[in-house]
Order: structure tokens, then C-alpha cells, then sequence
């Protein structure tokens, strides 16, 4: 299955020509790496949803995590990836079959989470792209909850905003101000054709 989410946009781009384009725009680190997809292949596309995890306290109203999505993909356009950062606690899943399953449901274009999920042959078999840092057999839900929805996450050694358009393929994550999509997608076509080019006169000698 090719992009979920994408439109247009993502056509004739890599994460590598997004990073390009880019840098020649900002100064700060736009990318994150590591993901793996559920599906091989896929790439995912679309405004950032963004909910973070945390420790679980008794104390402290837990929030599920459709509920949350639900509440964060409201505040950005349609078609919006779901983005969970979830604490260093890799053997310990924020999400599984049926909380990815229900993510779908609501509309979601695609889950990215900073963290591990369980249940991702099943996960590869859906609509939306899915991607995590790995995969464990044990659910989370008396270890993390649900902190925070619609915040600022920051992970992998960058920051993402809620509504920033964001790529994911198998090499990386690009995270773009919203209001840069096009200009950014249409500069990184064009050093996808540049490149295109030098490789052919490399080839010819």
C-alpha cells in the first residue's frame, strides 16, 4: 500500500529530499529516526495529532487513548496522523490491535508513536500507516497513561508541534511547519529531480 493520508503532496518526495528542503529554510533539526513500519513500504503523511504518555499515578484522571486522539484531531485538519511520544519504557506497549483499530475508526490517517505498540502483524493488514520504535507483547495500562493532548512532543531530537505536517518512510521522520507544506514538498521535488540528474551524468561519465 502506497501513502496513507498523503494526497498529492508526498509525490516524487523521500525523507531524505524533505530533510534537503528543509535546511535550507531553517536551522533546526527537523528529522527522527528509527520507526518501523507495520506494513513494509508504507509511507504516512498529514497534520500531526499530538498526545503524549506518561507514569501512570493513581491519582491522576487517566485519559483513553481514542478519547485523547479524538480530542487532538480536532484541533488540526482532516486527515490528521495521531503522534504519541511515550516515555523510555520499550517494553511496555502504548498501543495494540484494538486501540489502533478504534484510531482508524475515528479518521486517522496514521499512527506514529515514540514508543512500542503490540499486535503490528495486525496493525499491517490496516488502512493507516503504523509506525513505532518496536514491538512488545505487554499492554501498558497500568504502567503509562495518557498525560497530556494537543501539546508540544519532543523526542528523537526534535520537537514536534500540534498540526505540523508530517512524513514518515522508512528512512525517517520530517516534521513541517503546516503552513510550509507546499513550498517545502515542491523545493524537495525539485532536489529530487537535481539529484536524478547528477546520478545520470555520474552514470554516463
Amino acid at each position: 500500500m502506497g501513502s496513507s493520508g498523503a494526497g498529492d503532496l508526498t509525490h516524487g518526495i523521500t525523507s531524505a529530499s524533505l530533510c534537503d528542503a528543509m535546511a535550507r529554510l531553517h536551522g533546526h533539526r527537523c528529522h527522527a529516526v528509527g520507526l518501523i513500519p507495520a506494513r513494509a513500504g508504507q509511507v504516512t503523511a498529514g497534520a500531526a495529532a499530538t498526545v503524549r504518555f506518561g507514569p501512570r499515578r493513581d491519582d491522576v484522571p487517566d485519559h483513553d487513548l481514542a478519547a485523547a486522539a479524538e480530542r487532538a484531531m480536532a484541533d488540526v485538519p482532516e486527515g490528521a496522523v495521531v503522534v504519541i511520544a511515550a516515555p523510555d519504557a520499550p517494553g511496555e506497549a502504548v498501543a495494540g490491535g484494538k486501540k489502533l483499530a478504534a484510531l482508524e475508526e475515528l479518521g486517522a490517517a496514521g499512527v506514529i508513536a515514540w514508543g512500542s505498540i503490540r499486535d503490528r502483524a495486525e496493525a499491517a493488514a490496516y488502512r493507516s500507516g503504523v509506525w513505532a520504535l518496536g514491538e512488545t507483547p505487554r499492554a501498558s495500562g497500568d504502567l503509562l497513561q495518557v498525560i497530556e493532548v494537543g501539546g508540544l512532543l519532543t523526542f528523537g531530537g526534535i520537537t514536534v508541534a500540534p498540526g505540523d505536517w508530517v512524513y514518515v518512510d522508512e528512512a525517517g521522520l520530517i516534521a513541517v511547519p503546516w503552513d510550509e507544506r507546499a513550498q517545502v514538498a515542491d523545493a524537495a521535488r525539485s532536489i529530487e529531480a537535481d539529484d536524478a540528474d547528477a546520478v545520470r551524468r555520474i552514470r554516463r561519465g
